[in-house]
């Protein structure tokens, strides 16, 4: 009994001196004198993806409008751990900073934001943009902090789509899904959405993806461009589909514990860094979108441009079980076409 006393004072004891360890200065105010405040910033993607290039910028930014006082530390590729775990450092304050996709937060106190889960939500990129900046847009992304997650939201980098991709079946219509074994994300949402379609949802870990579609595990999958090009997909599929199903947002996120100890000045600056790098971001992904639409097409890939509006509507069940919940938010994002 004694020993289990022990190691969970040694694990709380642990955790603070980790949350201590996230400033360089020790107490995160804006003195110079303290040495530069350095932040652990969590990322999921890879240093050449566009979304950490666009941290980067964030990150430049921030160095030089603070004379050097605050930095990031970017931890690429999942290093500092899975998303749960990302989740779980922010709100304990031993990771700083992070960038993490809605769906994440939402299954951590911010259970609206499983909205954007929701299959053709968005007309189009510039739509899904427009919402995030709007004030519509900025309130839901307050709530994340006002629902008591310990996480405060600054914004959003949005990508392109994600998309359906097959090793063998020529899809073109909801009705060529039928039959069809499809890897999705985990939840609730996902797998009706694939239901919905005709086919059926398959649990496989992304770590795994590319074998199971190579052994014939599972008929397809979902991936934006970026995702699609860059894990190799090319290699072994044959169709690649517009449909253009999710278009979500990547949060960029900060521990609360970490945030209250910053002055209101350096929030403040922060915070303008951020919006200053949103243009910057969307330019490099647009460009980088359609250099992997090329690199798929010149692959040998057959890109299909569906009609959205029949997708969305084989897709109605689902908003039957899950659109009065959101049913504000839904109206709101209609608003912003």
């Amino acid at each position: 009994m004694k020993r289990k006393w022990y190691a969970a004072v040694v694990l709380v004891i642990f955790l603070a001196l980790m949350a201590q360890s996230a400033f360089a200065g020790g107490s995160g105010e804006s003195s110079s004198s303290d040495g530069p405040i350095v932040f652990r910033f969590a990322l999921q993607n890879g240093q050449n993806h566009p979304l950490s290039m666009g941290i980067q910028r964030f990150s430049d930014l921030l160095e030089e409008k603070s004379g050097g006082r605050m930095k990031f530390q970017l931890y690429y590729s999942g290093v500092l751990g899975s998303k749960p775990s990302t989740v779980q450092g922010l709100q304990t304050g031993t990771i700083d900073a992070a960038m993490l996709m809605g769906g994440v937060i939402a299954d951590y106190g911010a259970p609206l934001l499983r909205v954007f889960s929701l299959p053709y939500l968005f007309d189009s990129v510039d739509h899904a943009r427009r919402f995030e900046k709007s004030e519509d847009g900025q309130t839901l992304f307050r709530y994340i902090q006002e629902a008591g997650t310990r996480i405060v939201c600054l914004g959003a980098y949005q990508e392109s789509a994600r998309n359906y991709f097959f090793t063998e079946a020529n899809v073109q219509h909801p009705e060529d899904m039928q039959g069809l074994l499809i890897r999705c994300q985990e939840g609730a949402v996902y797998y009706d959405a694939i239901e919905a379609l005709g086919a059926t949802a398959q649990s496989v870990d992304f770590s795994e993806l590319f074998t199971a579609l190579q052994s014939g595990i599972v008929d397809g999958a979902e991936q934006p461009l970026s995702g699609f090009v860059t894990n190799a997909y090319p290699e072994i599929t044959k169709y690649y589909v517009l449909d253009q199903h999710e278009i979500s947002p990547n949060l960029i996120l900060f521990s609360e514990v970490v945030w209250n100890r910053l002055s209101e000045e350096d929030k403040a600056l922060i915070q303008e860094c951020f919006n200053e790098s949103v243009p910057y971001f969307e330019e490099i992904s647009d460009a980088a979108d359609a250099e992997y639409l090329q690199q798929t097409i010149d692959a040998g890939v057959t890109v299909t441009e569906v009609d959205v509006a029949e997708w969305k509507e084989a897709c109605a069940s689902v908003y039957d079980a899950y659109g009065d919940e959101y049913a504000d938010i839904i109206a709101q994002i209609e608003a912003a076409r």
